[in-house]
């Protein structure tokens, strides 16, 4: 079962023109379910990222969802860096705002964890609007309450999830890699798009045992 994992994600690789990388231990695909975040905690994190990826576009709502975030007792899984931005705590220069513009990556990763959406994103591509559209159907209305939401939330399987995890973890390191050769991957994957996916997804596996949304670690 393993072999047959191993070989599923280096033939993913394969077919985005990164060839030089094999699994070579088994054991790196063993992993413990029981260390992971739970789906409510996904859940939550979900919700805050479509809230901050709203309040982007329309900076004038923040005070309403800080005011969600709490009233749905969710505000304790707000990180500090969002909770700061959000209660105007931080200035946002370009730099800031394109990291949290790129964070609606991480909600539809996470989305597809949770079986909210069903398609799992191009590695080339960033998701697309029509994806976007899915998963804003497939959760609540922002301002509406979460509970009976939360509560029903359950993941796809584990191994899915975590093979997802290794194949961007793969990505991540590709790209390093080759930035600290010198030289310049021609492999078909969107950088961007992909660290934010390694990101939430190293973040739900709590990665080097990091359970702190900003201190997640990418490290490869």
């Amino acid at each position: 079962m393993v072999a047959t994992r191993i070989t599923r994600i280096e033939e993913r690789l394969a077919q985005h023109g990164i060839n030089n990388y094999q699994i070579a231990y088994p054991e790196y695909l063993r992993f413990d379910h029981l260390q992971f975040a739970t789906p409510r905690e996904v859940g939550c994190r979900v919700m805050i990222l479509l809230a901050i990826a709203y309040t982007i576009q329309d900076s004038s709502k923040k005070y309403g969802i800080v005011n969600w975030l709490k009233n749905e007792n969710i505000w304790g899984h707000v990180s500090r860096k969002e909770g700061d931005y959000l209660l105007g705590n931080m200035m946002v220069n370009d730099d800031a705002f394109m990291e949290l513009s790129w964070r609606i990556e991480s909600a539809y990763m996470l989305a597809w964890t949770l079986g909210l959406v069903q398609e799992s994103p191009m590695p080339g591509h960033e998701v697309t609007e029509e994806q976007i559209r899915d998963l804003i159907t497939h959760t609540p209305a922002l301002g509406d309450h979460l509970e009976e939401f939360l509560s029903k939330l359950h993941f796809r399987s584990m191994e899915e999830i975590y093979d997802e995890n290794i194949f961007y973890e793969l990505t991540t390191a590709h790209y390093r890699d080759a930035l600290f050769r010198g030289g310049k991957s021609t492999a078909d994957i969107h950088i961007p798009a992909s660290f934010e996916r390694h990101f939430a997804l190293n973040w739900l596996r709590r990665f080097m045992n990091k359970h702190d949304w900003d201190a997640t670690d990418t490290s490869t």
